[in-house]
């Protein structure tokens, strides 16, 4: 058995990114989950080919339309195949995929900062893999199954810029790269910053790129490096081209009526974004408090671009920035890691390209990895320098290359400690939505889905208090009238319910769930052909919707017309073979017809 000092970095921050997100495998399915995956047809019928030629929201809401992710839906799919609806073995995925990513970091750190430092390196790369390994604000996109297209996407660009920046190695390296770019940008769309990324490396480190000196426009050397830099960025462009050759939608992001900032003028989305911004810097270096979307679209009000925060968020990130562009001779790491955060935060800040979502920790992943190259590598400089100090018998008591240690150990082990905690919110959907209410305790989205916990644990009267606040923030949110509906109907207000539901259908004529839930309530009433109008209406709308399909069976086989109702129950189990009550009717029908006379 090999010593414990003697095991190789890459694998210490392996085993780093493994043990703090050891908690989390045991979670259950929370947030988009269920629509990514679990009520995906493109997933629950692995069909390869619906995958290649669909967009990522075939199990979704249209707010998700535009978006084309099918390496990740792919993903889902083949777990599905051999989990199905066991939550663990997403979970461990995630993990695995976070434990190689971790390495990457750690690979990258190794060839960047031995390029201008390698006394220096083997420490540097170190520490920016475990940082990296451990960083808190990674939970969002670890502890959650839909977080898989962020890890994805990182593993995709992070491999493709090592194969770019070793291509000395091998002819072969270059086609690998933009091979590697284009399954990370199929993943999710924000590895298409792997170009920029390129080039940041080969400004500040041209060793580290196979660049015989700085790119620039002098003649001679500096002006053929600039000459390479750019066809290897040229290159690594081919992952964009193939992802909109291939996407199944014309356009970018998601439709511009479900854009976070739908509607908003340009200065509103500039001001609040700044503002965002600025608190992206804030949980790199201080992750804490940590939330979901919800807690940072409460942080965060929209504001205009000449607003008083809004220009104090621009002197603090521009200041920042900054010093970035001014460090790319003297501090190549400090340069590669500020603009690596500002590049690979450009697809999701909503300025060039509309989002859904104001800021979330997820979001982080990629751009985290240039932060945690910066800081791993700033503390052993600081170790490196306290040591020069200490031989040259500096009288002073604080010039100690332990104190460094130090730092990085207590930092380590209290990032660790965070993740771990973080994770446990995580555990289980009602314990995530309770966290998230004690930071926004009017939020109507959190409010929602904390009453569907509750509902599905027997506290109804708690869940209908909930839906109550939410419904008084958005009156016009009709899922929560949806779920106030089940509420109402399960503490013995019928009335109460079948208002909710109608009112839900009113809202939302062309959403299937209002009239799904309408119709389980009036065949549990004993109206069936109201309820058979309802359900037949949430299939129509929801087609591939398995659970429709089943209640339609349902509804079929009490009215007698038990052909139709097979017909229903084959359908949904040619959407979700896995569908087990599909399954169970289909076969109890089959029982009764063995058994007719």
């Amino acid at each position: 058995m090999p010593r414990l000092d003697r095991l190789p970095p890459p694998l210490w921050v392996a085993l780093a990114a493994v043990a703090v997100s050891l908690n989390g495998l045991a979670g259950a399915p929370v947030l988009d989950d269920g629509w990514v995956i679990f009520q995906n047809p493109l997933v629950t019928s692995l069909s390869l080919e619906r995958i290649l030629r669909e967009g990522y929201n075939a199990g979704g809401p249209v707010t998700t339309a535009g978006l084309f992710r099918p390496v990740t839906t792919l993903s889902y799919a083949l777990t599905y195949a051999v989990a199905g609806h066991l939550a663990w073995p997403y979970h461990l995925v995630n993990v695995v995929l976070h434990a190689g990513v971790s390495v990457l970091v750690h690979a990258l750190a190794m060839r960047v900062v031995s390029a201008f430092a390698p006394a220096r390196a083997r420490t540097a790369a170190l520490l920016a893999g475990l940082l990296f390994a451990v960083h808190p604000v990674h939970a969002d996109a670890v502890a959650a199954l839909v977080g898989r297209a962020e890890l994805l996407a990182a593993a995709g660009a992070l491999g493709a810029l090592l194969l770019a920046l070793g291509r000395g190695a091998g002819e072969w390296r270059l086609p690998a790269a933009a091979a590697a770019g284009t399954l990370g940008v199929l993943s999710k769309e924000n590895a298409a910053v792997l170009p920029a990324l390129f080039l940041l490396v080969a400004i500040a480190a041209p060793a580290a790129a196979g660049l015989p000196a700085r790119p620039g426009l002098a003649p001679g050397a500096p002006r053929r490096a600039l000459g390479r830099a750019v066809l290897v960025a040229a290159t690594l462009t081919v992952p964009v081209a193939v992802y909109l050759l291939v996407r199944p939608h014309g356009g970018a992001g998601v439709p511009a009526s479900s854009a976070w900032f739908a509607g908003q003028p340009r200065e509103v989305v500039l001001g609040t974004m700044s503002r965002a911004l600025s608190e992206y810097w804030r949980l790199l270096a201080v992750p804490h408090p940590l939330g979901l979307d919800f807690f940072y679209a409460q942080r965060i009000p929209a504001v205009g671009f000449w607003s008083a925060p809004a220009l104090l968020s621009f002197a603090l990130w521009g200041t920042l920035l900054g010093l970035g562009l001014a460090s790319s001779r003297r501090a190549p790491a400090r340069f590669v890691g500020i603009l690596w955060v500002f590049a690979a935060l450009a697809p999701v800040s909503n300025v060039l390209v509309p989002t859904g979502v104001l800021m979330a920790e997820r979001l982080l992943y990629l751009p985290s990895a240039g932060f945690c190259l910066w800081l791993g590598h700033g503390l052993a400089w600081a170790a490196a320098a306290l040591e020069r100090r200490r031989a040259e018998r500096s009288p002073r008591r604080w010039a100690d290359p332990r104190l460094a240690r130090a730092a990085a150990a207590l930092l380590l082990v209290a990032w660790s400690a965070r993740t771990v905690a973080r994770n446990a919110d995580w555990r289980r959907p009602r314990t995530l939505w309770e966290a998230e209410l004690e930071k926004a305790p009017r939020d109507p989205v959190v409010n929602n889905n904390l009453a569907v916990e509750l509902n599905g644990a027997g506290e109804h009267a708690r869940a209908v208090a909930l839906l109550e606040t939410a419904l008084r923030v958005a009156p016009r949110y009709w899922r929560a009238h949806v779920n106030l509906g089940i509420a109402r109907q399960r503490t013995g207000d019928p009335a109460g319910a079948l208002r909710a539901f109608e009112e839900a259908s009113r809202i939302a004529p062309g959403e299937a769930s209002p009239h799904f839930y309408r119709g389980l309530f009036l065949l549990e009433r004993g109206v069936h052909a109201e309820a058979l109008a309802a359900l037949r209406r949430a299939v129509a709308l929801g087609p591939e919707d398995p659970w429709a399909r089943v209640a339609l069976g349902r509804a079929l086989e009490r009215s007698g017309r038990r052909a139709e109702a097979r017909a229903e129950y084959a359908a949904a189990l040619r959407i979700d073979p896995r569908n087990a009550e599909a399954r169970r009717a289909l076969q109890v029908l089959d029982d009764v017809r063995e058994e007719a006379p």
